[in-house]
């Protein structure tokens, strides 16, 4: 074997295990395995913005008195989508400005969600709709896809 491909090999073995090393006696390290099911949910609750799960989304659906915000792409609102919801592609948002100043002077709470409980759409939509002055903003946090599943209301 060529030398010169050797010492590069003993170059990133060596430098590979100092970096392991180092992570793991740093004291904020970079962890291997992450649980990003929660990673959203505490970005909100930093942000202040309320979090909900399933069943509360359910009840607040039948109310009426909630707007419901998809924060996913047109393409996954056309494919399917809670009914009533508005599409507001995070993706896109610059497009759909004009309607958020009526959603947010609507008085009404505006339920934010995207595909899974690890999409972050919903909640950089819902960080941006409370840069434009909106309080009344909550993160259904488990989104469309468990929606679904346990049987909610589906519009295509």
């Amino acid at each position: 074997m060529n030398p010169t491909l050797q010492r590069i090999g003993i170059i990133l073995l060596v430098s590979g295990v100092l970096a392991v090393v180092a992570n793991s006696v740093h004291p904020r390290k970079i962890p291997w395995v992450q649980d990003w099911s929660r990673h959203v949910e505490a970005k909100a609750t930093k942000q202040k913005i309320k979090v909900i799960p399933l069943s509360v989304a359910l009840e607040k659906f039948q109310t009426l008195e909630s707007i419901f915000i998809d924060a996913r792409s047109a393409e996954e609102f056309e494919q399917g989508h809670i009914p009533r919801a508005a599409s507001i592609p995070f993706e896109s948002l610059d497009e759909y400005f004009p309607i958020l100043g009526g959603l947010i002077d609507s008085g009404r709470e505006l339920i934010l969600y995207c595909k899974t409980r690890e999409c972050d759409d919903a909640l950089m939509l819902a960080i941006e709709l409370q840069k434009m002055g909106a309080s009344n903003l909550v993160l259904y946090v488990d989104g469309f896809e468990l929606w679904e599943k346990h049987g909610g209301e589906v519009e295509r």
